[in-house]
């Protein structure tokens, strides 16, 4: 397994292809390409730039921690508190709303390497949801990218307990389930594995959407597109204790002391 860096114009996809080759030479040709010999998954690793093996997935040192959703968009190691309540946003033919969430300023060096989950509870004024969901980080000097996405149409909601985990919930998308309006329901969204160096000082975000962002450069548009709603809905995300939606995050390193708020704003 290859976890590798970002495309971009200068780093093509063709790339891949030969590691791709080295893979069919040895298992369709019997040429020994020296692969059998390597370390069965090579990760790279985007903040550190350097690349990283091993031999089990997901990484044995890894810390499985909920950051949770609250009010005033943060996200925080602690659960949610009584009576924090929810947030929402329009997605209509006229508006495709969002909302956002982000920690507080890491203290510490936070390497995240991993399948990601967010388990959301949330709600729609309509019998349908499409969620796109991405990763980001905020740097000290306030500029953001994106690290990973995941996707989900709320209908298809249905998890096979047998076949998930608790990182990784497995959609077996056979039967279609209409949400009822306004009913609040738990979405489990996976979200591509990555891995990433969160250096100290800077930020996990969280974005939640109904539709892809608009794409900056030719690359990004391979991997976007989406219908587009033909209707007015109101979608409601909820963060209490009866519903605490969070982002699973698999930490390998660092966040020994967790995150603190400053006067509970999470940019100071």
């Amino acid at each position: 397994m290859l976890i590798g860096p970002p495309a971009y114009l200068d780093r093509p996809l063709y790339q891949l292809q030969y590691e791709s080759l080295r893979w069919f030479d040895y298992w369709l040709k019997g040429i020994d390409t020296g692969i059998m010999k390597e370390a069965p998954i090579k990760l790279f690793i985007m903040g550190t730039n350097e690349w990283k093996e091993a031999n089990e997935w997901p990484l044995p040192e890894t810390k499985w921690t909920p950051f949770y959703l609250h009010k005033n968009g943060i996200l925080h190691e602690r659960v949610c508190h009584i009576n924090e309540g929810f947030d929402s946003f329009e997605d209509s033919p006229w508006g495709r709303g969002y909302l956002e969430y982000c920690s507080p300023r890491l203290v510490e060096n936070t390497e995240v390497i991993g399948p990601i989950v967010l388990n959301l509870y949330a709600s729609t004024t309509d019998d349908e949801v499409l969620w796109f969901v991405s990763l980001r980080e905020v740097d000290s000097q306030g500029n953001e990218r994106v690290l990973t996405r995941g996707w989900l149409r709320g209908t298809h909601r249905e998890i096979d307990p047998k076949r998930s985990k608790l990182w990784e919930p497995f959609h077996p998308h056979t039967k279609l389930e209409p949400l009822i309006p306004n009913k609040i329901y738990e979405f489990n969204i996976p979200i591509v594995p990555t891995g990433n160096l969160f250096k100290a000082g800077s930020i996990i975000k969280l974005k939640i959407s109904c539709t892809d962002d608009q794409p900056k450069n030719p690359l990004e548009m391979l991997a976007c597109g989406n219908l587009y709603r033909q209707s007015p809905s109101r979608i409601t995300v909820s963060h209490d204790p009866d519903y605490p939606s969070c982002l699973l995050l698999p930490i390998t390193k660092g966040n020994v002391l967790e995150t603190f708020l400053s006067e509970g704003k999470p940019y100071l």
